[in-house]
């Protein structure tokens, strides 16, 4: 929407150019002012993107209301009104670059071909502010991720994008937004921030970076805080900031901006707390003796014992939250590492990969990044290891029940024939399909099915020796789809065909 202000101390000539713009421009918005001074006020209070302006009024006249504008921080364009075709107004406003002149009465056609000749200006304006604003986030995300970047070199780096000299000394903020789905309300809070942040400090430095998150370098620390006083923000929103230690050098830059994320990154350990500063973090103890692997390899050798209370106690005293909270992040990222390298892998390897629900709850848990806070990591490592934990107990009463395997085998020769699969076998016996899977390799020494294959391929040797059926029959009576498969199977169990076999057997009881 273009924002147009009409300045004439004539009411009549600003109402009658206000109707003459809105018959012809739907998409604008007009505002209207006396004088010089009445319209400087608006223009400093709301960036304007057109004036048209008289020059002859009181108090402030369109040259003066000219030269001032040069001094606010988004210049408009400008038209002059004026009822006198003087070229003394012309060589003043020659020196401010104003876009064109209309004399009074003023004709529509000139007045709507002026605003389109805005309008193109305007959208070109915003084009190359665009690429302008593009290509310093690109260089300042570049200069932030170099680690080559030392002191020296962002010094150079401030320089060359003239940014702003902070000589009273900056912060640095980063507001990340929690929810990866929400992108509409990221991109209209990220907007709110950035409006409240200039309030508080016109010359702050804002942009996205390349973890789309809101950077901030700013020297009044209280905008940072004051997004979430109250009435600010919605209590139960999905965002929070880090804030960085004071700094004075611009140098400094790029160590800011990585204080402010290393503090962002212990809202995983503080979920509910909005605002997390380098100075609360940075004292954190640094200690591995946190990590109790003795305990993980206790809590191993439990599972699939009768100790299940005792598993989970244990994994409550191995997440001890709150001392948790005294270490640095990378103690728990070190427990994360421990955990999977002692209980779960260990587990995995005891009970290989069969049970495919188990092994994509573990490709999850094994990174501890998956989740949003330590309370939904710590539950999703007790719901795997009580998950292993029950895997592993099944599969030893499936080992101490001496003829549960026994029966599941004499079942499948008992039906064979017919239309059978893994489910139908671990149902009949009642037990899970994943333990059933593991325990029938374990017991057999081959996956089911091979066995059944195997089985099949036997029976229809007998008939094929002992009875006079023909092939296709043959392979129905074996359990086998078609005459095709049966052939194939048969073929690569005994390395010759249905026929072949049958005509060696008769040959061998003929000489016999």
């Amino acid at each position: 929407m273009m924002k147009i202000i009409v300045v004439d101390d004539e009411r009549m000539i600003r109402l009658g150019i206000k109707a003459m713009i809105e018959r012809e421009f739907t998409d604008t918005d007009i505002m209207l002012a006396s004088d010089g001074i009445e319209a400087l006020e608006i223009c400093r209070k709301n960036p304007v993107d057109l004036v048209i302006t008289d020059i002859k009024m009181p108090r402030m006249d369109g040259i003066q209301l000219i030269e001032n504008l040069q001094g606010i921080q988004v210049i408009p364009f400008v038209i002059i009104l004026s009822g006198y075709d003087d070229f003394s107004y012309a060589k003043q406003a020659i020196q401010f670059q104003v876009m064109d002149y209309l004399l009074k009465p003023v004709d529509r056609n000139e007045l709507y071909a002026l605003i389109n000749k805005a309008e193109d200006k305007l959208n070109a304006r915003v084009t190359v502010q665009k690429n302008e604003d593009e290509y310093l986030i690109n260089q300042l995300n570049y200069m932030l991720l170099n680690p080559k970047m030392n002191e020296e070199k962002v010094e150079e780096a401030v320089q060359k994008f003239q940014l702003h000299q902070y000589s009273a000394g900056f912060y640095a903020g980063i507001f990340q937004f929690k929810s990866k789905q929400n992108t509409i309300m990221k991109d209209d809070f990220f907007q709110h921030i950035m409006k409240q942040i200039q309030q508080y400090d016109a010359v702050s430095l804002c942009f996205v970076d390349s973890y789309e998150n809101l950077v901030v370098f700013t020297e009044r620390p209280e905008g940072l805080y004051g997004i979430f006083e109250e009435n600010q923000l919605d209590p139960a929103s999905h965002f929070c900031v880090g804030i960085s230690d004071k700094h004075v050098s611009m140098g400094k830059l790029v160590e800011a901006y990585e204080q402010a994320n290393e503090a962002l990154v212990y809202e995983f350990i503080f979920p509910h707390q909005k605002i997390l500063t380098y100075e609360q973090v940075k004292a954190k103890k640094q200690d591995e003796t946190m990590i109790d692997e003795q305990l993980i390899q206790k809590i191993y050798n439990m599972l699939g014992t009768n100790r299940q209370n005792e598993i989970r106690s244990s994994l409550l005293h191995l997440f001890n939250i709150e001392e948790i909270k005294e270490y640095k992040i990378s103690c728990l990222e070190g427990l994360n590492g421990a955990i999977n390298r002692i209980l779960f892998d260990q587990a995995f390897n005891q009970i290989g990969m069969e049970s495919i629900e188990v092994f994509k709850l573990y490709d999850k848990v094994g990174d501890m990044s998956n989740f949003e806070s330590v309370h939904d990591y710590f539950y999703a490592v007790e719901k795997l290891t009580m998950r292993l934990h029950e895997y592993l107990k099944e599969m030893k009463s499936v080992y101490a029940g001496e003829n549960i395997m026994d029966k599941a085998i004499e079942f499948i020769h008992e039906n064979a024939h017919k239309d059978l699969n893994m489910a139908v076998v671990s149902n009949h016996i009642s037990l899970n399909y994943s333990y059933f899977s593991h325990a029938f390799k374990d017991y057999t020494g081959k996956n089911f099915v091979d066995y059944l294959k195997e089985v099949r391929i036997a029976k229809a040797k007998k008939l094929l020796s002992q009875s006079n059926h023909k092939i296709l029959e043959v392979s129905e009576q074996s359990g086998f789809s078609n005459s095709k498969q049966f052939s194939r199977v048969f073929r690569d169990l005994e390395g010759v065909s249905p026929k072949e076999y049958r005509e060696k057997r008769y040959a061998e009881r003929k000489f016999s």
